[in-house]
């Protein structure tokens, strides 16, 4: 099988081509972007390999069946990015990597959550000033504070597991109640986790019905001065309405690692004067705003099992025509 792989890090490349070696098959690593590319890009590669920032629309999905690819392998465990309709439609077939280090966007989470408590950003570019004093630097103890989460799945199940070990109080919303965490929080309804959190994590899936969760109605219902954490999607957040809140005051520290439209620089070096996102320069601008790029998940553990699950997909494609990870129904 020939596969055409996308947005693999170089520190990624050893472990793959290690990988491999059990297989194995014709790799080759793309250096143009997925979105854009013409046909010719893709002729001759029976599958492509690729990332959330490679958006398999309508169009896309057509232009790889003209070109020959029968499999589009995702290292992701969202589907979001991929339209499964246009796919079937095209004859494609698509699998995801639906498990891996949870503990991954946990930790990262819980980081970004005890720097924002801290505002440790601005300690950060005081230091970087030689500014050695304490002004303005008074934080939060998380042992005080009651956090909510939003989503107790596998991952926001690790988050809570962390979290109990500060002894802070844990509340949670989940349409299923998760058995592995229920000695460690209060199940209570959505408004409830809303307007009691101190800090409210979200480590929800996106759905058509919790698209923008968090904008000016929910957050008017949130306590004055709450901290809002975002490792799951960026659709869950209107971040113009979190932009405002930070602005008056009503939320007084945020902390995401993904955005709604960051699909046009992520993964690249941007000249910082023709970054066009107003919103999120705007955000990255404040004090108490922290901003990673998408990258909780990128840890030793989590990256091998991704590629690792990738390769068993492919495999499992070749030899069978099927796969266990399959996401076109």
């Amino acid at each position: 099988m020939k596969v055409l792989m996308f947005n693999v890090n170089k520190d990624e490349t050893g472990y793959i081509n290690d990988c491999n070696r059990k297989f194995p098959f014709a790799l080759e690593f793309a250096d143009f972007d997925f979105n854009s590319a013409d046909i010719g890009k893709f002729m001759g590669f029976d599958a492509v390999w690729i990332t959330t920032g490679c958006k398999v629309t309508k169009d896309k999905s057509e232009q790889l069946e003209k070109a020959g690819v029968r499999y589009i392998v995702s290292r992701a465990a969202g589907t979001d990015h991929m339209e499964l309709a246009a796919m079937k439609e095209a004859g494609i077939k698509g699998a995801n990597v639906p498990r891996y280090s949870p503990n991954a966007i946990a930790e990262h989470t819980v980081c970004l959550t005890l720097m924002s408590l801290r505002k440790m950003k601005r300690e950060l570019n005081m230091i970087d000033n030689y500014d050695f004093t304490l002004t303005g630097l008074k934080g939060l103890e998380l042992r005080n504070m009651t956090v909510g989460v939003i989503g107790t799945g596998r991952i926001g199940a690790e988050t809570i597991k962390i979290l109990s070990g500060f002894g802070c109080q844990i509340i949670a919303y989940d349409l299923f109640e998760n058995q592995a965490v229920k000695n460690k929080v209060t199940y209570l309804d959505f408004n409830d986790v809303l307007t009691k959190s101190d800090i409210l994590i979200l480590h929800c899936p996106l759905t058509k019905e919790n698209e923008r969760l968090i904008a000016s109605d929910t957050i008017a219902r949130m306590k004055d001065g709450a901290v809002l954490i975002n490792t799951a999607r960026g659709g869950l957040m209107d971040y113009e309405a979190v932009l405002e809140a930070i602005e008056n005051g009503k939320i007084s520290a945020a902390a995401f690692d993904v955005y709604d439209r960051e699909t046009p620089y992520i993964r690249k070096k941007v000249e910082r004067d023709r970054f066009e996102s107003e919103t999120l320069k705007k955000l990255m601008e404040k004090e108490n705003i922290i901003y990673t790029a998408h990258m909780s998940f990128y840890t030793d553990t989590a990256i091998e099992n991704m590629i690792m699950t990738a390769f068993d997909n492919l495999y499992e494609y070749e030899k069978t025509g099927h796969c266990s990870n399959d996401i076109i129904k």
